[in-house]
C-alpha cells in the first residue's frame, strides 16, 4: 500500500520550504532528500539525484530495493531515463525504514518510542491536527488501523487537537517504528537470518524487515496451546486467560479465543471484553493480567471440557473423520477437478485500494488451471469465465478486470447479481459431479476449490479455508425463480439434499484437503492465518454460517479458499505481484496432489537370525 502523501517537485520547494506559512515543519533529512509536512497534514518528500544517477540506483539508495525503480518513475510519471535537472518523488511507503523513522522524527520532534508503542505528540497548528487516519497511515502502514488506534487511546475521537498524545500500539507498528524490546526473547540471530534469505525474494518480503518484525510480535502469541481456567458459577460464565509477555487484547484475546477475524466484529468483542473486565487503558495492561472473557464468546475447542458446544464440535470432528476414506491417486490420474474464482461480473468482491479482489483470484484461478493440466493428469472444470480474455493470463502484474465473466451454466448467465451467480454455481458444481459419477468417477476423485481473498481485521495476515461444518449443512434446499429454471443444470435436480451421513463425510474429507492446502501454503513460506487456519464456518455479525457455495455443494470434497487479507496492507502488496499469485497456484497444486498422493505403507522391518 502507498500511504497518502503529496510528493512535489524541487522547482516548488525551495520557496515552500522556507515559507512557515506553507508547511506546518519541515526539516531536511539527508543530503539529497528534503520533508514537510503540509496544512493538510501530507507528508511532502522530494529527492535530488545524484551525477550520473540511474532510476536503479536511486531506488536502490533510498528504498533499499532497485526493483522498485519504476514504480518511482511511474509514480513521477517520468521515462527510464533519469537526469539530474530533474526531481524525484517517492512514496513514503517506499523509503528505507531507517529514513522513514528519520523523517518522523524531524518533522514531530516529541516524538518517541515506549515500551507501549510509539507516543505520537500532535503538532497541528489549525482547528484540528492530523487525524488518526494520517497517524494510522505513517505508523503502521495502513490508515484503516485508526480504529485500533482509536481504540487503544480511550476517550480519543477521530480528529486530534495541538498538544494530544497518541499512542500507537506497539503491534501495529511497521518495522520502521519498532524498538529492540519488541522482538525480545526471539533468537536475534534466526530472524536476522530469515531477513536476508526474504531479502533475495519480493515474494518473500513485503519489505523483509517489516515481515520479519511482525513475524516476532505475531508468532509470539500463536505458539503452544493456551491455557484457560473457567469461573462456571458467575452470574455470567467466563474463562480467565493470563496475558503472556508481547500479547496484545485484540490479537491474543478477541481473535484467537472468539473466532471473530472481520474489524467490526473484533472491534466489539474487544469492548464486551474491556467493559466486563473493567479495563481503563488498554495499553497499560501488565503481563500476566488475568483477563476475563465471557464463554458465550468461546469458540468451542475453548470451551471446558464437557460444555455442550465443545462436545457437539468435538463429535463431530470425530466421526466425520472415521468415515472420510480418502483415495489415492497418482500424480492426480482420473481425478476431476472444479475451480470457482469468487465474485466477478458486475461484483468485484472486497476492494482494497483499488485492489479488487474478483480480478485478482481470478488470475490465480487461470494460473492454478494451468499448473493442473500441465502437470498432472486432472481433468479440470471452472464454474466462471471471462468472454473476452477466456484463461488467458496477463504478463503484467496487474490482472485484466473480471468485469465480463459468465456462470457456465447452460445457457449461460451473465454476472449482473452476485446472489444469482453464487447459487448458479454450486448447481453447476453439482452437474459436473454427476456427470463424474456417470463416467465412473469415484466421488472422492472429485473435489471443488472456490478461490477469494478476504476483508479482515488488518492486523491478520494470510490464507484460511472454510469447509462445510457437519452441522450447517444438512437438511434440503432448493431455488424455483425463473432465472434459475432457465438453466438446465438447475432443471435436472433442483432440490439439494444433505443427509448426516453425507455431511459428515464432506467435513472430513474437506478438512483432509483443506489441512493438506494449509499446509502447502507454509511449506512455500506463504502466509497462513495464525489462529485456526481451517474452518468449518463463518463466525460474521453474531452469526455462524457456511457460504452457500460450498453449503449447498454436493461434491464431497469442497473448500472455499480465502488466499490472503486484502485488508492488510502487506498482504494487498503482495497480491499485486504475478509472482506472488504465482506462488500461490502452485503451493494450491501441491496441496492438492498431496491430498491424493499415492504413498505406500512403511514396509515393517523383518528380524533374520543370522547363524555362524
Amino acid at each position: 500500500m502507498w500511504i497518502p502523501v503529496v510528493l512535489l517537485f524541487n522547482a516548488a520547494l525551495p520557496a515552500a520550504a522556507s515559507t512557515t506559512n506553507d508547511f506546518i515543519a519541515t526539516a531536511p533529512i539527508t543530503p539529497e532528500l528534503r520533508a514537510s509536512l503540509t496544512h493538510e497534514y501530507e507528508i511532502v518528500a522530494v529527492v535530488k539525484p545524484h551525477p550520473g544517477d540511474a532510476w536503479t540506483r536511486l531506488a536502490k539508495r533510498i528504498s533499499g530495493d532497485a526493483a522498485h525503480w519504476q514504480e518511482i518513475a511511474s509514480y513521477n510519471s517520468a521515462g527510464p531515463n533519469l537526469t539530474t535537472s530533474q526531481t524525484v518523488r517517492v512514496p513514503f511507503a517506499l523509503l528505507r525504514p531507517e529514513l522513514q523513522q528519520q523523517t518522523i522524527r524531524a518533522l514531530f520532534a516529541a516524538d518517541r518510542l515506549t515500551g507501549a508503542g510509539w507516543r505520537h505528540v500532535v503538532i497541528g497548528n489549525g482547528i484540528e491536527g492530523e487525524s488518526l487516519w494520517n497517524i494510522a497511515a505513517w505508523f503502521t502502514g495502513d490508515g484503516a488501523n485508526y480504529t485500533a488506534i482509536r481504540k487503544a487511546n480511550p476517550g480519543q475521537g477521530l480528529s486530534t487537537r495541538r498538544g494530544d498524545v497518541i499512542v500507537v500500539p506497539a503491534q501495529l507498528l511497521t518495522a520502521a517504528f519498532r524498538g529492540p524490546r519488541e522482538v525480545e526473547g526471539q533468537n536475534a540471530a534466526s530472524t536476522a537470518a530469515e531477513v536476508r534469505e526474504s531479502a533475495d525474494d519480493p515474494v518473500q518480503r513485503t519489505s523483509a524487515h517489516e515481515n520479519a518484525a511482525e513475524t516476532a510480535v505475531v508468532e509470539a502469541v500463536s505458539v503452544g496451546q493456551p491455557s484457560l481456567t473457567y469461573e462456571r458459577k458467575a452470574g455470567i460464565p467466563y474463562a480467565v486467560y493470563r496475558l503472556q509477555k508481547d500479547e496484545a487484547l485484540y490479537s491474543s484475546v478477541a481473535i484467537r479465543f472468539t473466532g471473530r477475524v472481520y474489524a467490526k466484529d473484533v472491534g466489539e468483542v474487544l469492548d464486551r471484553i474491556v467493559k466486563f473486565n473493567g479495563i481503563e487503558d488498554v495499553t497499560k495492561i501488565r503481563v500476566g493480567y488475568p483477563v476475563k472473557i465471557p464463554m458465550d464468546l468461546l469458540l468451542p475447542e475453548y470451551r471446558p471440557a464437557g460444555d455442550p458446544a465443545r462436545v457437539a464440535a468435538e463429535n463431530s470432528i470425530r466421526e466425520s473423520a472415521k468415515l472420510a476414506k480418502r483415495t489415492r491417486a497418482k500424480n492426480l490420474s482420473g481425478v476431476w477437478v472444479i475451480l470457482d474464482a469468487g465474485h466477478g461480473g458486475r461484483d468485484a468482491g472486497t476492494v482494497h485500494n483499488e485492489v479488487e479482489e474478483a480480478s485478482y483470484v481470478y488470475d490465480v484461478t487461470c494460473r492454478l488451471k494451468r499448473v493442473l493440466e500441465k502437470r498432472s493428469g486432472a481433468k479440470v472444470w471452472t464454474t466462471t469465465k471471462s468472454r473476452s480474455h477466456a484463461y488467458e493470463i496477463s504478463p503484467d502484474d496487474e490482472p485484466e478486470e473480471a468485469n465480463d465473466h459468465v456462470v457456465l451454466t447452460t445457457p449461460r448467465y451473465k454476472l449482473d447479481d452476485s446472489v444469482v451467480g453464487v447459487n448458479l454455481r454450486w448447481y453447476l458444481a453439482n452437474s459436473i459431479f454427476r456427470r463424474a459419477l456417470r463416467d465412473a468417477v469415484p466421488p472422492e476423485k472429485v473435489i471443488f476449490i472456490s478461490i477469494h481473498a478476504d476483508s479482515l481485521h488488518p492486523s491478520l495476515r494470510g490464507a484460511m479455508a472454510y469447509i462445510p461444518g457437519e452441522r450447517y449443512v444438512q437438511g434440503s434446499y432448493r431455488k424455483s425463480a425463473e432465472v434459475y429454471l432457465a438453466r438446465a443444470e438447475v432443471r435436472e435436480k433442483p432440490v439439494v439434499t444433505h443427509s448426516e451421513k453425507e455431511s459428515l463425510v464432506a467435513e472430513g474429507l474437506s478438512r483432509d484437503l483443506a489441512e493438506s492446502i494449509i499446509d502447502s501454503f507454509g511449506q512455500a513460506g506463504l502466509k497462513t492465518h495464525p489462529f485456526a487456519p481451517v474452518r468449518d464456518n463463518v463466525v460474521r455479525d453474531g452469526r455462524e454460517w457456511v457460504p452457500a457455495v460450498i453449503r449447498y455443494n454436493v461434491v464431497p470434497t469442497r473448500l472455499l479458499l480465502e488466499i490472503c487479507n486484502l485488508g492488510n496492507g502487506n498482504d494487498r502488496t503482495l497480491m499485486k505481484t504475478k509472482k506472488y499469485r504465482e506462488h500461490v497456484a502452485q503451493a494450491i497444486y501441491r496441496g492438492i496432489v498431496s491430498f491424493f498422493e499415492d504413498k505406500e505403507p512403511a514396509a515393517i522391518p523383518v528380524h533374520v537370525a543370522r547363524g555362524r
